[in-house]
């Protein structure tokens, strides 16, 4: 008898999916948020319009997971990749090109985002399925660490220039340009040859579909994931704007971003050793939501240097959560059903990333800076409370 051959670790695959992340959720979300101050500025927008457009991304994100499926049966999964990237070049060079006039330059930025949402959405879920699909069973979690952990660089990196991001009329239009650019790589790769032209078919024991959101084994995970997209992007988006009230110097501002996007590393590494481990793995996606719990509730304080500590708590639960939750759906489908599965569970998430920052943005108008990360304190505790009674759905 011969053994079953063993795949070819697609390093070219994984790189192409860590810095997709890093743009679909590092530059469109939380660089985002890194210049809210200045854009808001520059167009003269309250904090709700602010968080609106950020709200209107998610509204495209929201709409470009749920296509995925009718998306796939007519270009495949090679040319939802390829298209989506394409989609998210439009948008992000309309956002770069909007005046920085409060009525036309919202408006071009609502479209901007918009667009970028429904790419990105797509993009998204092809990048998780084609890595997936490419790797043996026992390589998912450190995959999954890996491509996740993309968003975590991409903050880095905009914490160490944070201080040319927040340049007025020049530090938001470079962060669009230069996603721009990197969604234009990442769409030659996936024109290209070295791109799996589909993932292996495999047989599925029972199809999911819609009715199996609202079951115990799967609607405990899905509320917990629409809760952590609602705490994680009030956190952000408004994060900036907290700093900014506090009158934090550059320096803290910078190191806030920074830590946040390393800590966003560390914790999406750290999921490894956790669902690896049949005891661990029950508590892994509580431990995520509760350490971001307690870290946005730091985030209230008002000293500054308390931003650094809520930074790293927060950020270890960042790209950990999807991490974890991408695992927990993929060990409860088939390779058939995931594309689906996942979708749905991307598309509770991106429920919550429409309602955080319209939510949060209302609550800062009305109360203060310290209202966002007070709501996103509350969202994360939800969400870990959903988590633990999904415990029982979980394979040791």
């Amino acid at each position: 008898m011969h053994s079953p051959a063993v795949k070819k670790f697609p390093v070219a695959l994984v790189a192409w999916g860590f810095f997709g992340m890093a743009l679909h959720i590092g530059l469109a979300r939380f660089t985002y948020g890194v210049t809210l101050p200045t854009l808001r500025s520059d167009l003269g927008i309250s904090y709700f319009t602010g968080g609106a457009l950020n709200a209107i991304h998610m509204a495209g994100y929201l709409i470009g997971t749920l296509a995925v499926p009718y998306w796939v049966k007519r270009a495949g999964m090679r040319g939802l990749a390829l298209q989506a990237h394409l989609v998210v070049i439009a948008g992000a060079v309309i956002c770069a090109l909007a005046p920085s006039e409060t009525a036309s330059g919202t408006a071009l930025l609502a479209l901007g985002r918009i667009t970028t949402g429904v790419g990105a959405g797509s993009a998204i879920v092809a990048i998780l399925v084609n890595v997936f699909a490419a790797v043996e069973a026992t390589q998912r979690p450190t995959v999954s660490a890996i491509v996740w952990a993309g968003m975590g660089a991409s903050v880095v990196v905009s914490g160490l220039f944070v201080g040319w991001l927040l340049v007025p009329q020049i530090g938001w239009r470079t962060a669009f340009w230069a996603a721009a650019v990197l969604a234009a790589l990442l769409a030659c790769f996936a024109a290209s040859r070295a791109f799996p032209a589909n993932p292996p078919p495999a047989t599925a024991p029972a199809a999911f579909t819609a009715r199996d959101i609202a079951t115990p084994r799967w609607g405990y995970l899905f509320v917990a994931y629409l809760m952590f997209g609602t705490g994680y992007i009030a956190y952000a988006t408004f994060a900036g704007a907290r700093l900014a009230a506090l009158n934090a110097p550059l320096g803290v501002v910078s190191g806030v971003w920074t830590l946040y996007g390393l800590t966003c590393m560390i914790g999406a590494a750290l999921t490894v050793p956790l669902v690896n481990s049949p005891r661990a793995k029950m508590f892994a996606l509580v431990a995520s939501l509760g350490c971001a719990a307690v870290g946005s509730l730091l985030a209230v304080a008002t000293p500054s240097f308390t931003a650094l500590l809520a930074a790293l708590l927060v950020g270890l639960g960042l790209a950990a959560t999807p991490t974890i939750v991408s695992g927990y759906a993929r060990d409860r489908c088939s390779a058939d059903d995931y594309p689906k599965a996942f979708a749905y569970a991307s598309a509770a998430m991106g429920t919550g990333q429409l309602i955080g920052p319209v939510a949060a943005g209302a609550l800062a108008d009305a109360f203060g800076t310290a209202a966002a990360p007070l709501f996103a304190a509350c969202a994360y505790g939800i969400g870990a409370l959903m988590a633990l009674m999904d415990r029982r759905n979980l394979k040791s």
